[in-house]
């Protein structure tokens, strides 16, 4: 059985320091050939040492001149030479020197498996606020609309060395992208190639759709993702995605895998859970009792922030009022 080979994609812009030194440097440590390892970093014009640090550990620097992630997640997918595609970060780190070996075995293993991903993780050294972000392994508001992958996991999922195999139904989507997210680079490239702008996740959605549904999940640390220190982190990145990716993007976006069944009436009791701070709270402290976990206590502060970021970004421009209204209007 022979090995595939592995093509990571790191979009950057601005991204030298020692977070982005851990994630090439945790590619390279790979007890893996490393002839069947690429690194394609697509640079949106960094004026720091980015590229230099790139090159450095052998990556390919390749351009993109839409500076924001998704476009380079794009323009690397179009040149991957990869039998596997990994989505990656500059916050991102792998877990363990025997990642590639564990996944290229079940890719190897498993013809139709399309995709596999993994549970993310907090290092030691990283910030409190960081640790309660891996408790919901996502933000608040796609936490609290989609716990479908609990299902799966509860359900028809199979073990099969450490991962949960399991086929995704379109009507019960998953929230899958980036941080690790490893596709076949066959399967992924056509969406990944349409025209305009491509977010990743809609693009998860669009293999499985096209019924390359067949994914793996590994339960255990997977990834780590360093990405926040103050909450003041979560709102910038939180508006900049709510701006940039969704509002101004929207009439590119296909956004099925936002509406999970039921979706209206779980959105009105987001509101509701988010900006009435006592019930969050009350789930909250539950939660912490149930998991023993200080950190559950950032749930209300975040739930809160971040509905109001939403807010400000929906309702501050026509294009996001109608996205808004769209999205509440329809059928669920």
């Amino acid at each position: 059985m022979s090995r595939p080979t592995f093509t990571f994609v790191l979009p950057t812009l601005n991204a030298s320091g020692a977070l982005f030194e851990r994630a090439l440097s945790s590619i390279r440590a790979q007890d893996y050939p490393a002839e069947l390892v690429e690194i394609l970093v697509a640079d949106g014009g960094s004026a720091d040492d980015t590229r230099f640090a790139a090159e450095r550990h052998g990556a390919r620097v390749i351009e993109n001149p839409n500076r924001l992630a998704e476009w380079g997640v794009k323009e690397g997918m179009l040149v991957a030479r990869g039998d596997i595609c990994v989505v990656f970060a500059s916050d991102n780190e792998l877990v363990g020197r025997d990642w590639l070996a564990r996944v290229g075995d079940r890719f190897a293993r498993e013809p139709d498996l399309a995709a596999a991903f993994g549970r993310l993780v907090s290092g030691p050294d990283d910030a409190p606020l960081n640790k309660y972000i891996e408790l919901i392994q996502s933000e608040p508001l796609n936490w609290f609309l989609n716990r479908n992958l609990e299902t799966y996991l509860e359900g028809p999922a199979v073990e099969q060395d450490g991962f949960a195999v399991f086929d995704v139904d379109p009507r019960r989507p998953l929230v899958w992208g980036a941080n690790g997210l490893a596709v076949r680079t066959e399967w992924a490239r056509p969406i990944w190639a349409r025209d305009g702008y491509v977010a990743d996740v809609d693009a998860f959605h669009a293999m499985v759709v096209s019924g390359r549904n067949r994914v793996a999940y590994h339960p255990g640390p997977f990834c780590y993702h360093h990405q926040v220190v103050r909450l003041s982190d979560l709102r910038r990145k939180w508006l900049r995605n709510s701006q940039q990716h969704l509002v101004h993007q929207a009439a590119a976006r296909d956004l099925e895998w936002v509406h999970v069944p039921g979706f209206r009436r779980r959105a009105l009791l987001w509101l509701v859970y988010s900006l009435v701070p006592p019930i969050s709270a009350a789930d909250a402290a539950r939660r912490a009792l149930r998991d023993r976990s200080v950190y559950w206590l950032y749930h209300p502060a975040t739930t809160f922030l971040q509905a109001a970021t939403y807010a400000q970004a929906l309702l501050g421009s026509g294009a996001g009022r109608r996205l808004l209204s769209r999205s509440l209007l329809r059928r669920s």
